[in-house]
């Protein structure tokens, strides 16, 4: 029974996924019974499902980002949210759209994703990454400088939103994290998620001998600085699009592959595809439980998503320390 248990998790995991998006559907704002929704305004029903599909895309698009990001620097605290990643995606975004602003959707994704390669370069360099060694050595550096860079392009994008009125009406919940309602232009940066996933999924076998050590990928086959590339590569993307579409969003990169990684162990192909429908099935969650607990208010998915990440945050320092303290003894 045991090489079927993987086949059990997928069901399990995608099955949570379906009943996520049916809520989702279901569920929002606005009360009504589920005859009144499919056969009233159809405008209700595809709006929702316009959400979930955002929703569904980032989610998935964040946790791969997070577990490539991990998995090549061996830190299980990289996340595009807490490392600096998606802060500088959404400052280049905010920038391009305050002193550009006849730009479409698709120049803000872009922006995003070079702010997104920039705020990553920079962690690289400040963590003390060499392509020729992988992520050897850089795993303790890691989070101090994704703090610094993340604090200092939050704070200036927070800066460029509050000086200008139409920014705040158009990026203060955006910048919270906030799904959009209707299409503005998303079609470009959810092709380029889907792609991205796609491509990702070749790059799995590379970046797990790369974890081997340097010498023993080079002795493979598999340059070390081109595996170093195309995964930072991948998580720019990734990131970049995402922040385009919902604003930067923290933790989901985090705890997503941690649950992942416990239920695949040491296989990341098959973390990887655990990712997916755990990283779409915890943004929708959370952008369904922003709709409904406030009635009719809402609260940005983002928010939702930070609170539980923190508490989150806590239970796996919790599982990672103690193993520090019996390697110190």
């Amino acid at each position: 029974m045991a090489p079927l248990r993987p086949l059990y998790i997928n069901l399990l995991l995608w099955s949570l996924f379906a009943l996520v998006l049916l809520c989702a559907l279901r569920f929002g704002t606005a009360q009504m019974s589920a005859e009144a929704l499919w056969h009233g305004d159809a405008g209700l029903l595809s709006g929702r499902g316009f959400r979930a599909l955002c929703a569904m895309a980032v989610g998935a698009a964040l946790a791969v980002s997070g577990l490539m990001l991990q998995s090549l620097t061996g830190n299980p605290l990289a996340d595009p949210g807490i490392t600096g990643i998606n802060a500088g995606a959404a400052l280049m975004a905010v920038a391009t759209a305050q002193f550009v602003p006849s730009a479409g959707a698709g120049l803000v994704m872009v922006s995003a994703i070079a702010g997104a390669g920039l705020a990553g370069l920079a962690l690289w360099l400040l963590a003390g990454g060499d392509a020729g060694l992988g992520g050897e050595g850089i795993a303790l550096r890691l989070p101090l400088a994704g703090l610094a860079i993340e604090a200092l392009c939050l704070s200036l994008a927070m800066m460029l939103i509050l000086t200008d009125a139409q920014s705040q009406a158009r990026y203060l919940h955006w910048i919270s994290g906030a799904m959009p309602p209707v299409s503005r232009g998303e079609d470009t940066p959810l092709l380029v998620i889907a792609l991205s996933l796609i491509a990702g999924v070749f790059l799995c076998h590379r970046l797990s001998l790369l974890t081997l050590g340097a010498d023993q990928s080079h002795s493979l086959g598999r340059d070390p600085r081109v595996t170093v590339s195309l995964t930072l590569a991948l998580v720019t993307v990734l990131s970049g699009a995402s922040v385009a579409i919902v604003g930067p969003i923290a933790f989901l990169g985090l705890l997503v592959p941690f649950v992942a990684r416990g239920l695949a162990g040491p296989e990341l192909r098959r973390a990887y595809g655990y990712c997916v429908p755990l990283g779409a099935a915890a943004l929708m969650a959370s952008d369904l439980a922003g709709r409904v607990i406030v009635r009719p208010g809402e609260i940005d998915a983002g928010l939702i998503v930070a609170m539980f990440g923190g508490v989150g945050l806590v239970v796996v320092l919790t599982r990672l320390l103690p193993r520090s303290g019996r390697a110190r003894a």
